[in-house]
């Protein structure tokens, strides 16, 4: 073994150099802190295979990331002051021998620990195309001939990704064992291949089909050649002609990957989101690589910009992640972007299918495929991106394609992943309120509108991105949680849909969305959004807007939505305000007693989007706030009490985490929170009341008060409306909401508010469905009946708000109703 010691020595010194200067490495996880190591203690770094260049690979990356030097092990144990290297035994005694001496000695001496750190290293980044032999020949594989990892270092060298795993509990592992240290090395092994394995699925992805292989697959499934029966009997024509419609139908729709251009995009997008973000800012991510590394991935992202396409999958890409499929409209299938973005793993799909059996069966299974091999998925479950900054409720029916596969290939594992996606500010929201006021309709995406539109926004910076992923939900622990009965599916019954199917997708897309809002973050500039546009007139003295921003951020970190939500972390109001300012586009004002903060009248109205972005994270103690505006005092246990009637409005509208019949706890929670942080004070036996007027204890109350005003309001107009109707008098649905944006369009005319969103229809039609769900609406297809209990209500919403807005409503709602 000597002479094989110093032939590697000399070797790997002559190739040392040239093979650094050479490759280009890519380290994950991005932040190396999330390893955890312990530099005092020993350290062994494992890889799967045995190459020198993989070993010299590895000690490059390890010299640039400040981890200590891997040494090949010589007979040596791991010490404090010597990291080694091993590879995974495959009929090589030594290897072997090696890991049996570790295990041993940790058998023998209970005092020794190592840190065994599992290091996968990945020659390039594309997955093998299973008919390609270039590709083969030169993609990286776990155990190449000599000659074949030359070719592969000169094609790969510089796309080289090395992941770091998660370090292995060496001493739980040696101290349940209570085997011979031979087949202790044998568990370990497997372990760790387990571990290799995993970890390469979740990097690569599965191995491509060509397009001509799929498309064949695509067209002998039987749900496929069943459809294209039944359409070649409807329409009289023969099979081959439906056949060629199937495959321009799977043409229009599969992705193609193509190397070239996924490295085109990434140089492209590395150039792009430096000139327009200062930075993505990005959370969970060693949550998300536990459940990439389990299970097959199905990313569920807000969808807030045409920048979310390429943000997502950018930062999965850089962060060693396999690159999903993502579900594209077809509008955005034009040229050039169309068939970039096709080559970077979008496939496209219709608004509307229009009832065609056909091509809903072609959709339907190339989502099949794509989860029986494990391919990772992306699609937007709002259907379209966001106009206001709120949340849109789910449109179920990819989620539903998804769950429908999930039963065809019951036993593998899928994971759908929330993901909220931030911007200190939006790109689009120019647009997007022209579009709210009926400016203009929704602009078809061209070629010309992406130059104009590409050439105005590379002119300014937009801020910081924000990406967090949120708790995955395992459909598997997700279906037995709610008790709906998968397992009971028998193979025979693989592609029928039980009727329990449809209420388990709209289940789990109302929790998608609830994981999408727990994860948010909120910066400065939300903060400051929600604050400005809570005072009156858009304007506010420099010393209140320092006073309340302090105070509302202790008051999150306090009563935190969610323990994956992220809050400024800074204490000091003069330094949130700082980093807000710019971002807000402030106006400041001199004056002799202390400067003013405003902003002109479009920014006020594009800021609101940034605001409704986050006002969920304030919306349950912004609640309670409200009952303190009209009333210097209340009673505990009745402000309690009438939060609880009014929180399930607030929870549909803006998708809270609590459901109705558990909100009472969080309340309970958020009112604590509000005494200790002075913004409101306990009187005599069970009175709280609210800090004196003219105090910025008091100022900072009311902003948070007005944070839900907009959204109270609307529950005035709606439930005064609703209880004008006696109690056997049907409401019709349509006309009603109709009525409500109308009295909403007038109010904010009347009250001066610039707020499009503020008579947004969709929030009236949420109301009615909340009302429903309640039991304070009875619903006869598109005939209401309202039911006794909405005059309690709306007299409990009535008082939340102040005189003059009480005198408009009951003059709007007692005036006769025009006819349209």
């Amino acid at each position: 073994m000597r002479w094989l010691s110093r032939f590697l020595l000399l070797f790997s010194g002559l190739v040392r150099w040239p093979l650094r200067a050479w490759l280009r490495i890519r380290v994950t996880p991005s932040d190396l802190a999330e390893l955890a190591l312990n530099t005092d203690e020993p350290i062994c770094y494992v890889l799967p295979a045995g190459g020198v260049s993989d070993w010299l690979a590895l000690e490059a990356a390890c010299k640039a990331h400040g981890l200590p030097r891997p040494h090949l092990s010589y007979n040596r144990l791991p010490s404090e002051r010597r990291a080694v290297v091993l590879s995974l035994p495959h009929g090589r005694r030594g290897s072997r021998s090696q890991l049996q001496r570790l295990i041993a000695r940790g058998i023998h001496d209970h005092r020794f620990n190592v840190q065994i750190v599992p290091v996968s290293v990945f020659w390039g980044r594309n997955p093998v195309k299973e008919t390609s032999l270039l590709r083969i020949l030169f993609a990286d594989a776990e155990r190449p001939g000599r000659l074949r990892k030359f070719l592969i270092i000169l094609a790969q060298g510089r796309n080289v990704l090395m992941h770091f795993g998660q370090p292995l509990d060496y001493r739980a592992f040696v101290d349940d064992s209570t085997v011979a240290p031979a087949v202790s090395v044998r568990k370990l092994a497997r372990v760790m291949r387990v571990h290799f394995r995993r970890q390469r699925a979740a990097t690569l992805g599965p191995a491509l089909s060509n397009r001509y292989q799929l498309f064949n697959s695509l067209l002998a499934a039987p749900q496929v050649r069943e459809a294209i029966e039944r359409t070649a009997r409807a329409e009289d024509v023969p099979v081959s002609a439906i056949r060629v419609r199937a495959r321009e139908y799977a043409d229009e729709i599969a992705a193609d990957y193509s190397p070239i251009a996924i490295g085109f995009l990434l140089r492209l997008l590395t150039w792009l989101w430096n000139r327009l973000y200062d930075g993505i800012d990005v959370r969970h991510l060693q949550r998300l690589r536990a459940t990439a590394h389990d299970s097959s991935v199905v990313y569920l992202p807000a969808h807030r910009s045409h920048m979310d396409y390429l943000l997502v999958s950018y930062l999965l890409y850089v962060e060693g992640f396999a690159l999903p499929q993502i579900a594209a409209g077809i509008n955005m299938n034009f040229w050039p972007v169309g068939g970039l973005l096709r080559r970077c793993g979008a496939f496209y799909l219709r608004r509307s299918f229009g009832g065609d059996k056909l091509y809903t069966a072609i959709f339907r299974t190339y989502v099949d495929v794509l989860i029986d091999r494990g391919q990772p998925m992306k699609f937007y479950p709002e259907g379209g991106r966001s106009r206001t900054g709120r949340l849109l409720s789910p449109k179920t029916g990819m989620l539903a394609m998804v769950a429908q596969s999930f039963l065809n290939h019951a036993g593998k594992p899928v994971s759908v992943v929330p993901v909220y996606i931030g911007y200190d500010r939006v790109m689009e929201v120019n647009s997007y309120f022209d579009e709210l006021r009926g400016s203009h309709g929704k602009k078809k995406e061209s070629v010309g509108g992406l130059v104009r539109g590409g050439r105005k926004a590379l002119k300014r910076k937009y801020g910081q991105a924000y990406i967090a992923f949120g708790e995955p939900i395992s459909l598997a622990d997700f279906a037995d949680a709610r008790g709906y009965p998968w397992r009971e599916q028998g193979a025979e019954d693989a592609d029928a849909r039980p009727e329990w199917l449809a209420p388990m997708v709209e289940d789990l897309a109302d929790e998608v969305m609830r994981r999408i809002n727990a994860t948010a973050t909120l910066n400065a500039a939300g903060l400051a959004a929600l604050i400005l546009l809570g005072s009156p007139q858009k304007a506010i003295a420099e010393d209140e807007m320092t006073h309340s921003l302090a105070l509302l951020a202790r008051l999150g970190r306090l009563c935190p939505y969610s323990a994956d939500t992220t809050y400024p972390q800074a204490s000091d109001g003069r330094r949130l305000l700082a980093e807000a300012e710019p971002l807000t586009r402030l106006v400041r004002l001199p004056h002799a007693w202390g400067d003013v903060l405003t902003v002109e009248p479009r920014e006020a109205v594009l800021l609101t989007y940034t605001r409704n972005s986050v006002m969920h994270l304030y919306a349950v103690p912004s609640l309670i706030a409200n009952f303190f505006a009209h009333f210097e005092s209340r009673e505990r246990d009745a402000v309690i009490d009438d939060c609880v009637q009014l929180y399930p409005l607030l929870q549909s509208e803006l998708m809270l985490r609590w459901p109705p019949d558990a909100c009472r706890e969080p309340l309970t929670r958020a009112l604590q929170a509000l005494l200790e942080c002075g913004l409101l004070r306990r009187g005599d036996a069970n009175t709280i009341t609210r800090p004196a007027a003219g105090t910025k204890a008091f100022a900072a109350l009311m902003s948070l008060a007005r944070i839900m005003r907009e959204s109270l309001e609307r529950y005035g107009m709606t439930t005064v409306l609703l209880a004008r109707h006696a109690a056997d008098e049907t409401v019709e649905r349509s006309t009603f909401e109709r009525q409500c944006q109308r009295m909403a369009e007038r109010m904010a005319i009347l009250s001066g508010r610039n707020s499009p969103e503020f008579f947004d229809p969709r929030l009236f039609h949420n109301h009615l469905k909340t009302l429903t769900r309640v039991g304070l609406l009875e619903a006869h297809g598109n005939e209401l009946t309202v039911q006794p209990g909405m005059q309690g209500l709306a007299e409990d919403a009535m008082q939340l708000l102040g005189p003059d807005l009480r005198q408009s409503i009951l003059h709007l709602t007692n005036r006769p109703t025009p006819v349209e």
